[in-house]
């Protein structure tokens, strides 16, 4: 579907014309007086009147556009026709409506509830909303750690947790993306000392509001580990409340509600990973443009006419005289010369060149000489430990195969029945617990609560079924 399928050709044309600035102001108005209404309506006068007490305090003659002038006398300098005038343009464009009012009521304007986002969208760029990410992540972890004792365990807890992982990882994406013109800002006017001196006080001066909010590998690696036993029960023991409550909720047989919860447990996993992600980039971010600003302020100080920056835009000269390598051989006819003669060689001290390096003499390269024939025998027996290895090699295809094996004649048996029966398939049975979330897998596994002890090993048990097609 398009978006202009559901709003008007013409919303965006008010705010690409000569007055785009003062629609802005009467959208915001307007929706400042409609937000907390009823149908986001007020009654007409209101919007009258706000409109020209706007344009009164502007106290300056106002331009129309073509659009404009229809309707009004050319030349009209009345606040409250120019201000009926633009009120009618964001009607006629989709901005607001026009309600008949009830009974003995004034007819009401009304924001367009199909461009209600649109607004909001423009007040969050202008006003972004603070996020606290502690409070949502803290939020996630709560909900999960009493699921089991939730009565709507889908609706209310997994449903919500990935919208608020959605919330929050869209945070955090602009957050990473602002940070350069954040840095920008906070040192931009600054003289180059001034920035030198900030940035030793880096993480009290930049790292400020939203920033000291998510201290983010403290609080992700504390919640990580039960975020991740709480999905491993929503898979386990939780699975039949959750596909119950989806059927109830989402009005769907069984079967269909069933993937779906899957799907959704899957998605808040690698939800919690692409926040990982995330937060790396936002610490490469801080180092990177921090760095930056750095070696800008030092190249601004290199600059500032002093004896050091002077001799730095000297040799920046000398260096942009040489197009080629051949040419730092040729004789120097520039003035540079003559300003660095005046450094001998021995100006420091004897001792301060290195001695030259003696120059290698060509040698002839000797012919090589022809092997022994290769052992037949060895060959075959590399090959054949290659291939043993290849046949073991934990791939998609050689775990399904090792499951099919395991499951001959049964529908489900337990990792640690194979363990103790063939103590020596260990990497093979952890190569099953591996690959259990494989699209490729012809198997499912299910987590048990208890632990298999056999050989000095111990491990949490499973059970390996077969995949239903």
């Amino acid at each position: 579907m398009n978006l202009f399928e559901e709003i008007g050709e013409d919303l965006f044309r008010p705010l690409t014309g000569i007055n785009k600035r003062k629609y802005v102001d009467l959208l915001a108005l307007a929706w400042d007086k409609c937000k907390r209404m009823p149908m986001y309506a007020v009654e007409k006068s209101t919007i009258f009147d706000m409109a020209e007490e706007y344009f009164l305090g502007l106290d300056e003659q106002i331009e129309l556009d073509d659009d404009e002038k229809e309707g009004l006398d050319n030349g009209s300098s009345d606040a409250r026709i120019i201000a009926t005038g633009f009120v009618r343009r964001l009607r006629d464009t989709g901005w607001l409506i026009e309600k008949e009012g009830e009974y003995e009521e004034e007819s009401k304007i009304a924001i367009n509830y199909k461009v209600v986002p649109i607004i909001k969208s423009f007040q969050e760029i202008v006003s972004p909303s603070i996020i606290t990410y502690k409070g949502k992540l803290f939020k996630i972890y709560s909900m999960f750690e009493h699921i089991s004792e939730h009565g709507s365990p889908y609706e209310g807890v997994l449903k919500e947790a990935s919208e608020d992982f959605d919330n929050l990882n869209q945070a955090l994406r602009i957050l990473a993306a602002s940070i350069e013109d954040h840095i920008n800002t906070l040192t931009s006017g600054k003289k180059p000392e001034e920035v030198l001196e900030f940035f030793e006080k880096y993480e009290e001066k930049i790292v400020v509001g939203s920033y000291h909010r998510f201290k983010t590998n403290d609080n992700l690696f504390y919640y990580r580990t039960s975020l991740y036993e709480s999905l491993d029960k929503c898979e386990d023991t939780l699975m039949d409340a959750l596909v119950a409550d989806y059927i109830d909720t989402e009005r769907v047989d069984k079967e269909e509600a069933t993937i779906r919860v899957k799907e959704l447990i899957q998605k808040i996993r690698m939800d919690i990973e692409e926040m990982e992600a995330i937060m790396r980039t936002i610490d490469d971010r801080h180092i990177l443009y921090r760095t930056r600003a750095v070696q800008k302020a030092q190249f601004m100080l290199l600059s500032d006419g002093s004896v050091k920056s002077k001799i730095n835009n000297l040799l920046r000269f000398y260096a942009s005289e040489i197009e080629s390598k051949n040419d730092i051989y040729e004789e120097d006819s520039t003035c540079i010369y003559d300003v660095f003669q005046i450094f001998g060689q021995n100006y420091f001290d004897s001792s301060s060149l290195a001695t030259p390096v003696k120059k290698r003499k060509a040698t002839p390269i000797d012919l090589m000489l022809m092997g022994e024939e290769l052992d037949l025998d060895l060959v075959n027996e590399k090959n054949r430990e290659m291939m043993e290895y290849i046949r073991n090699a934990l791939t998609s295809e050689n775990v399904n195969a090792y499951a099919k094996s395991i499951l001959e004649g049964k529908t489900a048996v337990s990792a640690g029945h194979v363990f103790e029966e063939n103590p020596d398939d260990l990497v093979k049975i952890i190569g099953l617990f591996t690959y259990q979330n494989s699209p490729e897998r012809e198997f499912d596994i299910k987590s048990k609560d208890t632990f298999v002890e056999c050989n000095g090993i111990r491990f949490k048990e499973f059970i390996v079924e077969g995949r239903k097609a």
